[in-house]
């Protein structure tokens, strides 16, 4: 089988340390590795060399560009942007068009962006199947992290037009597959949902023992990794966590990541007075990640948007953690209720009666690690996702 993997995005490379880089690796790498003839055709960059930014760093604004972002409409500025992405997608799809005459591909399979849908003429005049993989609803998603432009309703037409002509979609969730099938009236049978996974040899052979004296005392450690951004919530861990404080329970609070909400984080936990229980590390290597999971006795996911694959709770649970996690539709398709881990509402009371009970209860945190390491390590690997993939 031969299979063209596309991502047409103009700067979502593959070799950077995000999610979406790693999703893609992960999956060209397991396809390959069931005898499949990938060829990658990654617009933002499948090396070094060829990316548009440096990576691990955001772009460079010039001067100029600053100002007149400062003195243009956001309406109108984001209009522009996706007037520039609708451009490069017809660009992109010129070259989809030379590799499947030179490739001769059985399947293209596309991961999927907002805007972005001229590969459907290109892989419909070819003759060749096209799978879709979505990972978010793209038109809401981008109207509440950069608000609204003039192509936004295009943006649903473009939508609906992907879905109903792809021969398969592939969801990460069922919630955002039952929005998909509702909104663009796409048939159930046509989508199929694909959790993320995790890479346990890679992930479990990553970076060096750590050698952190932030544990002199013997407390427990209740942790979190990832981008401390507004969706994850980790104010609200803050302020849990200040009540195990105040309840004179022993523990420590060990965050993990940076983001824009790091600094006020940091403020919050001075005016609850609890600093003195709160490690931030600030940016870490993502071959690190392992190494500071396993300092924690509990991992915590206070929080995450409703249609997301959180990988966090992948990575908690490969390492045999104990997981607090939010009881919504994306967690509730791969974990069970005190089966794989504690699942709460977003109560301040409920997170923190979740780590009161973990931190009494050792036995229940060791069993809870347990099963949801073996579910992992028999469900949620990339070569069952690429499975899904050629079997369709």
């Amino acid at each position: 089988m031969k299979i063209i993997y596309y991502s047409p995005h103009p700067t979502h490379d593959i070799v950077s340390e995000v999610g979406y880089a790693t999703h893609q690796r992960e999956t060209i790498d397991a396809l390959k590795g069931l005898g499949v003839d990938v060829l990658p055709l990654i617009i933002g960059g499948a090396s070094l060399n060829e990316m548009p930014y440096k990576t691990g760093k955001p772009t460079e604004h010039s001067g100029l560009k600053k100002w007149i972002k400062k003195i243009v409409p956001t309406f109108l500025w984001i209009s522009l942007k996706d007037l520039k992405m609708i451009l490069n997608d017809k660009k992109s799809a010129e070259k989809l068009k030379i590799a499947i005459k030179e490739f001769q591909p059985d399947l293209v399979y596309e991961r999927s962006e907002y805007l972005l849908c001229h590969s459907l003429k290109v892989t419909k005049q070819a003759g060749v199947k096209h799978f879709f993989e979505i990972n978010a609803p793209f038109v809401e998603e981008m109207s509440k992290m950069e608000g609204k432009s003039f192509f936004t309703f295009l943006g649903h037409y473009i939508e609906m037009k992907k879905y109903q002509s792809a021969d398969k979609i592939f969801v990460v969730s069922t919630v955002l597959k039952e929005f998909i099938k509702k909104k663009y009236h796409i048939f159930e049978q046509n989508i199929i949902v694909s959790p993320n996974r995790i890479n346990s040899d890679s992930f479990l052979n990553k970076g060096k023992g750590l050698d952190l004296n932030i544990n002199s005392d013997g407390s427990p450690i209740i942790g979190f990794v990832g981008s401390i951004l507004p969706h994850h919530y980790l104010d609200f861990l803050i302020e849990a966590f200040a009540v195990l404080v105040n309840d004179k329970i022993k523990a420590k609070l060990l965050v993990v990541g940076e983001g824009s909400l790091l600094d006020s984080l940091k403020q919050k936990a001075k005016d609850l007075k609890i600093q003195d229980f709160v490690i931030f590390t600030g940016k870490i290597q993502h071959s690190e990640v392992r190494n500071y999971i396993n300092l924690m006795d509990i991992c915590v996911m206070p929080g995450s948007n409703w249609y997301g694959s959180p990988i966090k709770i992948f990575e908690y649970g490969i390492l045999g953690k104990p997981i607090i996690a939010p009881d919504n539709g994306p967690v509730n398709d791969v974990m069970e209720q005190m089966k794989d881990g504690v699942l709460i509402k977003h109560e301040l009371k409920d997170l923190v009666d979740a780590m009161k009970l973990l931190l009494r209860d050792e036995n229940l945190r060791n069993e809870l690690g347990k099963n949801f390491k073996t579910k992992i390590m028999n469900e949620y690997t990339w070569e069952k996702a690429a499975h899904l993939i050629i079997n369709q």
